[in-house]
């Protein structure tokens, strides 16, 4: 009998030299961390490069990819990566943050649901923080026995392309007697590539198979090889004046007016009623991105394009909101006026107390410190300004006087 002939040392020692070099390679690139996160590179690759940041790595494994949403939350999970989301955040049974609910409409409820970005998810905020439990709370207080239900659909970085999508595959269904609206500070965000283009071109649609090899890095860096090939081709050139000279926004302010338009469409036949929100606040400038997209093209001496228009989001908002004739509630000029009363000393002295409880001597030279995390995210008790002059706005409304007065003719 011939016995099997050995492997060859050489064999064995070339593999051992790949995967010493590839090995090594991987643990290289997950030390190193990719600062590509909403700049222009990056959004020129595609997703590939989001991967590459140790933070995104993270993040990613709370998502579920989805060619419609992008993205979502995976359900059943609490939501601890601090560099993400500071404190953490329960995702109930449909991937959203807060208590599980059901579908079908229970019998006798009123059922808001709140769409929207970071601002509706709560950022940096508990659970019980949010504006959407606060109004629930303030609501069922005032009126017991009435079965109020807010539902929570805002998702950190979404746009109003997603809100849009995320109404039509799953909003509706829910049967909403009222729906509020949160967007805008995401979807300024300068891109190479639009939303609709993303989505037209599947840039989120991805596979088993990639997501599982996306695990390397290596796969990931060599992936983005791919496209910076498949883009050299194309003639895209990732010099910075061809980047400048392609930039756009996210979504365009007419593309936002008609998602908010197409909603409200939807709610007109369905009989639900709308509340905008105008999502920015006074302690960020009236176009943020504008102004560093100026900055950084002084500096490198380029030039916007041709077509650039400044994003003025309660101007954009005002508009939306006589067109479709819905309800706006200006975020900037309600923190602007809750800035005053501190600033002149008008605030209730009990809550300022907690304020100054909680907060500490930082927010003396600051006043939107008592109220906001940062310059685009209000804290718990910003949030509760927000659901206490949406509760002022909802009592009025028609449909929720009538679903009042069947509450207290019921036995």
């Amino acid at each position: 009998m011939n016995k099997k002939s050995p492997v060859p040392r050489q064999v064995i020692f070339s593999l051992l030299i790949v995967g010493f070099f590839f090995g090594s390679a991987e643990l290289l690139l997950r030390l190193h961390d990719f600062k590509f996160y909403f700049n222009l590179p990056a959004a020129a690759l595609g997703l590939p490069v989001l991967d590459m940041s140790k933070a995104m790595r993270r993040y990613n494994r709370t998502i579920i990819f989805d060619r419609d949403l992008f993205w979502r939350l995976r359900p059943n999970r609490v939501l601890q990566v601090k560099e993400v989301h500071l404190k953490p955040a329960r995702i109930n049974n449909y991937g959203f943050r807060g208590r599980d609910f059901q579908m079908e409409k229970p019998a006798g409820t009123y059922r808001i649901i709140c769409l929207g970005d970071s601002v509706t998810f709560g950022w940096a905020l508990e659970d019980e923080e949010t504006y959407p439990v606060q109004l629930e709370n303030q609501l069922r207080e005032k009126y017991p026995g009435c079965n109020i239900e807010v539902i929570n659909l805002g998702t950190s970085g979404y746009s109003s392309f997603q809100g849009r999508q995320l109404f039509f595959l799953l909003g509706k269904k829910l049967q909403p007697d009222l729906v509020i609206l949160g967007f805008g500070q995401n979807d300024r965000i300068p891109a190479i590539f639009s939303d609709q283009e993303q989505f037209e071109k599947g840039f989120w649609n991805r596979s088993k198979l990639d997501l599982l090899l996306s695990q390397s890095q290596v796969y990931l860096l060599i992936k983005c090889g791919v496209i910076l090939a498949k883009r050299a081709r194309e003639g895209f050139k990732f010099s910075p004046e061809i980047l400048a000279a392609r930039v756009k926004r996210k979504v365009s302010p007419e593309e936002y007016q008609n998602n908010l338009a197409m909603i409200r469409r939807e709610c007109g036949r369905s009989g639900c009623d709308l509340i905008l929100l105008n999502n920015d606040f006074p302690s960020l400038p009236v176009d943020p991105v504008t102004d560093t997209f100026l900055k950084n093209a002084r500096e490198m001496n380029l030039h916007l394009p041709e077509n650039w228009e400044e994003w003025d989001l309660l101007r954009i908002n005002q508009e939306a909101a006589e067109k479709i004739q819905a309800p706006l509630l200006d975020l900037r000029g309600l923190f602007a006026e809750s800035e005053l009363l501190i600033a002149t000393g008008r605030l209730d002295s009990e809550l300022k107390e907690k304020y100054q409880q909680a907060l500490g001597d930082q927010v003396k030279k600051y006043p939107l410190g008592y109220i906001m995390v940062d310059g685009g995210h209000p804290n718990q008790w910003g949030n509760q300004i927000i659901s206490e002059q949406l509760a002022r706005m909802i009592e009025p409304m028609n449909r929720f006087q009538k679903f009042r007065e069947n509450c207290k003719t019921k036995p």
